[in-house]
C-alpha cells in the first residue's frame, strides 16, 4: 500500500469514528450557535463521502451514495435506541443533503484534477472469441469441419 493510499484510507476511517462517537454519545453534542445539530449532521456526511471517495477511488459513487445512507439511516435509528438522544426526519434530511454536498465536491474535486468520478464501473470490454483452427477438415474438437 502506497503512502498516499494509507493516508486516504487512515483518513477516511478516522472520519467514520468521529462521525458514529459524536452521533451516538449519550450527551448531545454542544450547541455553538442555534442550529450548530443539523450543521455537524450536514458537515459529517459531507466529509465522510469525500473522504471515502479519496480512499476508495474506484468504488462506483452511486455505492457511495447508498451506502451512506444506509449509515445515516442506521445512525439515526441507533440515535432513537440512544439514552438522552432522539431519532429525526430532519437529521436524516440534513445527513442525505451532507451526501449530495460531499458528491458534489467529489465532481469538482474531479474537474479540478482532470479525472472525472464515475457513477457506475467502466464496462468491460468483451474479448473475442477465437475460433480452434481446423486441420484436414476436421475440427480440433473431433467432429467434421463445415
Amino acid at each position: 500500500m502506497t503512502y498516499r493510499k494509507l493516508v486516504a484510507s487512515t483518513t477516511f476511517w478516522v472520519a467514520l469514528t468521529i462521525l458514529i462517537f459524536m452521533a451516538l454519545k449519550s450527551s448531545p453534542n454542544s450547541q455553538l450557535f442555534p442550529g450548530a445539530d443539523k450543521f455537524y449532521h450536514w458537515l459529517g456526511f459531507s466529509i465522510l463521502v469525500f473522504t471515502a471517495h479519496i480512499a476508495f477511488p474506484k468504488a462506483p459513487l452511486r455505492s457511495l451514495f447508498i451506502w451512506t445512507l444506509i449509515g445515516a439511516a442506521a445512525i439515526e435509528v441507533l440515535q432513537s435506541m440512544t439514552p438522552g438522544r432522539t431519532a429525526s426526519l430532519a437529521d436524516m434530511t440534513v445527513n442525505i443533503i451532507g451526501v449530495l454536498t460531499g458528491l458534489t465536491a467529489i465532481h469538482l474535486y474531479g474537474d479540478a484534477m482532470g479525472k472525472p468520478a464515475q457513477w457506475r464501473k467502466a464496462p468491460r470490454k468483451r474479448r473475442r472469441r477465437r475460433h480452434r483452427r481446423t486441420t484436414n477438415g476436421v475440427s480440433a474438437s473431433g467432429g467434421d469441419a463445415q
